[in-house]
């Protein structure tokens, strides 16, 4: 989204700028109409040559043509805007607004359509666009509402629609609070806003990156409701029968030695496995840095993907991953119980509350991930009580956002793509906060080197 990428100021002066109904653009006009009329009042003002004079009657016929049109479109805009506001008053007016599937998306681009549905008109000359607001005085790119939606057997449209997309590019929840529709006449001067309350929530999920290998095996197990008992198939071996007692399954009468000894005996049934192993994966979203703004906020995105490119590892090991909660995270109605798991990585944010040595329980624990933002003396304090045999992984956070002088050869030869955080690689590389996480990661390294089965790493991309 376009917010951010703009301080704390400019992010709220943009938010109260697609309010306004006069756009600057109507100002400058205005201003450069007045300074061209001035020059050449003074260049040409006293020049009566017959190409002077004709060449003024075309000048002012242009700009009476020119203002007439500017003029039409703009009465068009008010008397198109007032109509719909009366509509809305009137309840005569439903929105349609539908965001990725509807409940979730993945990060980035998202598709958005909107419709409105009613007996409403579109400004001659003008166009009427539709964003959605969120919570934290967040827009949605504008859509042009340009398609019309046709009723069966009548030749009357029933409403407007429009398709788009907007850039959603933090992972989590987004809660959409309202529809701004803009009437705007044909070169943009006028922009008259009206407000729809609209409410709707997508969750936006960190990006797929490539598939990684990592080994896992549970720690702790958990008991089935239920056994699941298998004849074993054994010949000549007595000691897998018994005696025939009441209550025993017939069935299980080996005939052959009844028939050779006259004595009733039963197989002794295989008991499979009567536990169900489950692999913990404790993600701690522990920070000890609890400021918050657009570095962490990048930082957390970062996280996200590495911590769900991991998630997804674990479960190729064939095990049945379940993730405890360092933090309450919301319950959204319609979510899959399936993807619980993934959802929980998406609400994560990032707390101060809850150490990981508190949140870690050794005795569960199949895998362990934090990022550097945890100081060395909390890590140490965790590895003191936690076996050997438990992964460790620390994401290393002071090069998620690139240097701004990292280049490759192709990118000399072709434009590299451009990238949502690139506009922080400048201020992050002077930031305190990776200042603070490259001596912090210093620490943790020297740390882990003491202990096996842990990393420090950027990349998800071992196997053990």
């Amino acid at each position: 989204m376009p917010s951010i990428h703009l301080s704390s100021f400019l992010q709220k002066l943009h938010y109260w700028s697609v309010w306004a109904g006069v756009r600057w653009q109507l100002l400058g006009a205005l201003v450069a109409l007045a300074l061209v009329n001035v020059w050449l009042k003074e260049e040409y003002g006293q020049d009566d040559s017959n190409i002077w004079l004709v060449m003024g009657v075309f000048m002012k016929f242009v700009l009476i043509a020119f203002v007439g049109l500017t003029v039409l479109s703009m009465l068009t805009v008010l008397l198109t805007w007032g109509y719909f506001l009366n509509l809305c008053q009137n309840k005569k007016i439903n929105i349609q607004a539908k965001l990725g599937d509807g409940q979730q998306a993945e990060a980035g681009k998202v598709s958005l359509t909107i419709a409105l549905v009613g007996n409403l008109f579109r400004p001659l000359l003008g166009t009427v666009n539709a964003r959605l607001v969120f919570a934290e005085k967040k827009i949605s790119e504008p859509v042009l509402l340009d398609s019309g939606i046709q009723q069966p057997r009548q030749w009357w449209r029933k409403g407007i629609t429009g398709t788009g997309q907007t850039l959603l590019h933090d992972r989590g929840i987004y809660d959409v609070q309202s529809v701004l529709v803009s009437f705007r006449d044909m070169l943009g001067l006028l922009s008259l806003p009206v407000s729809l309350p609209f409410t709707h929530q997508l969750i936006t999920l960190p990006v797929t990156l490539a598939p990684a290998t990592v080994r896992a095996q549970p720690n702790a197990t958990e008991e089935q409701t239920y056994r699941i008992d298998i004849p074993k198939r054994v010949e000549g071996e007595h000691v897998n029968y018994k005696e025939f007692e009441m209550g025993d399954n017939i069935q299980r009468i080996v005939w052959k030695i009844y028939a050779k000894s006259g004595q009733l005996v039963v197989r002794i049934p295989e008991t499979k496995d009567p536990y169900a192993s489950h692999l913990y994966f404790y993600v701690c979203f522990f920070s000890s840095h609890p400021t918050k703004g657009i570095f962490e906020t990048e930082l957390l995105n970062v996280y996200k993907d590495k911590v769900r490119n991991l998630f997804e590892a674990l479960q190729r090991n064939g095990y049945e991953v379940r993730l405890p909660q360092d933090q309450e995270v919301p319950k959204l109605a319609g979510v899959n119980e399936k993807k619980g798991e993934l959802f929980q990585i998406t609400a994560g944010q990032w707390q101060n509350q809850v150490t990981p040595s508190a949140f870690v329980k050794a005795g569960n624990a199949a895998f362990i991930c934090l990022t550097s933002l945890v100081a060395s003396n909390e890590i140490e304090t965790l590895l003191k009580n936690l076996p050997t045999s438990v992964p460790l992984v620390v994401i290393k956070l002071s090069d998620a956002i690139p240097s701004p002088f990292q280049i490759s050869v192709k990118d000399i030869f072709f434009k590299p793509e451009t990238k949502h955080a690139d506009h922080l690689r400048q201020p992050w590389l002077l930031s305190s906060l990776r200042r603070d996480l490259l001596r912090n990661e210093k620490e943790i390294a020297a740390l882990l080197k003491t202990r096996d089965n842990t990393w420090l790493t950027s990349t998800i991309a071992f196997d053990k």
